[in-house]
């Protein structure tokens, strides 16, 4: 259901795009929209979220959390309250939340965060993110990082992890290059399929 603003108007449907510091996230959505996105000088260091607005729809580029260069672990902690507050906040506009990730650098973090017994914050944000939204995809980002040999592997290892904390789901993955834009339109593709779904324009999206 669309929330009001205050002068009465629906306010636009949100997809959101959430993530680690220095995954590709402003990469995927200049790909896919063709808009500038503001970033910061170093990883984390863009602190609150920017909204798109693409016609039918409002893409948001929420700030990346964990690591934060230069920052106190006070301030990444309150970085990633405010981005669960904003998500829990706007949960009954979301259409669709999409959660980036870097699968050169997956396996390795995921296993680093559950040598000290703690959840990887990726798949602990997996989780949070079908708590409060219909529909979750993940972007397994930056393959060109990896030996060809070597993608099918991380990405059934990504799988098999995000599949084991949300046994209700089955993940939706899709792997891209997004600096070279290649896998962004099966994004795009799924974007427009949901639009259909609920009645709502397609925006003109960038050329891929």
């Amino acid at each position: 259901m669309r929330e009001r603003d205050p002068t009465g108007e629906k306010e636009a449907p949100l997809i959101v795009f959430t993530g680690r510091s220095n995954v590709g996230k402003s990469s995927v959505i200049r790909a896919l929209t063709g808009k500038k996105v503001l970033v910061g000088k170093r990883p984390g260091s863009t602190r609150w979220e920017q909204m798109i607005e693409m016609g039918s729809i409002t893409i948001v580029d929420v700030p990346g959390f964990g690591f934060m260069d230069g920052q106190s672990k006070t301030t990444i902690e309150e970085s990633k309250t405010h981005i669960i507050h904003s998500l829990e906040r706007w949960s009954n506009r979301i259409l669709l939340s999409v959660l980036i990730t870097d699968i050169s650098q997956f396996r390795n973090l995921y296993e680093r965060w559950t040598a000290r017994g703690e959840i990887p914050i990726d798949v602990e944000f997996y989780s949070f993110l079908c708590e409060i939204s219909p529909r979750v995809v993940v972007i397994a980002n930056k393959a060109d990082k990896l030996m060809k040999s070597r993608v099918q592997g991380e990405l059934d290892f990504l799988v098999e992890e995000f599949r084991e904390a949300v046994t209700e789901r089955e993940p939706t993955v899709i792997v891209t290059v997004a600096s070279k834009k290649t896998g962004v339109s099966l994004l795009r593709d799924l974007i427009d399929d949901i639009l259909e779904e609920e009645g709502l324009e397609t925006p003109r999206w960038a050329l891929i």
